[in-house]
């Protein structure tokens, strides 16, 4: 499918995260994902960073290079995301889990140690629930969460 398709006249900006197409990522083709989520950051109108759907497609993209093994270009993208419609970024819980998961696995450990209790303060547990246990216990170590 075509993102092109998506733009409608009377929508001031051409997507809708309803309209999205996520069968390949549902499918387990995170590949086929990231085709269909890079074309759509391509049609977002200048300037780019006040959508939301900016937020959430680098939120995506940021996911689906994790799960291809590349951490260096998730942690960008989860970074772009973050920087992405206003303060709404920099406090998606998500966004946080993946900039400090993407930190910790590159062995940037101190710098994780900010963005993954962040994450926890604004979900909790529920965050971690599908993640590596060594994210929650390096907070536990740390004293930032109960054990």
């Amino acid at each position: 499918m075509s993102f092109a398709k998506l733009a409608k006249p009377k929508m001031s900006c051409p997507l809708r995260l309803d309209q999205l197409d996520f069968w390949p990522w549902d499918a387990g083709d995170a590949e086929g994902a990231l085709t269909v989520w890079t074309e759509a950051l391509a049609l977002l109108p200048e300037p780019r960073r006040r959508w939301e759907a900016l937020l959430w497609l680098n939120a995506s993209i940021g996911d689906a290079e994790r799960e291809r093994g590349n951490i260096e270009a998730a942690l960008a993208a989860f970074e772009e995301a973050a920087a992405s419609a206003g303060m709404e970024g920099v406090t998606n819980p998500f966004v946080l889990w993946g900039i400090g998961a993407c930190l910790y696995d590159l062995g940037r450990v101190e710098e994780a140690t900010d963005p993954l209790p962040r994450a926890y303060m604004l979900e909790g547990e529920e965050i971690f629930e599908d993640s590596d246990p060594r994210y929650l216990e390096h907070l536990r170590q740390r004293g930032l969460i109960d054990r």
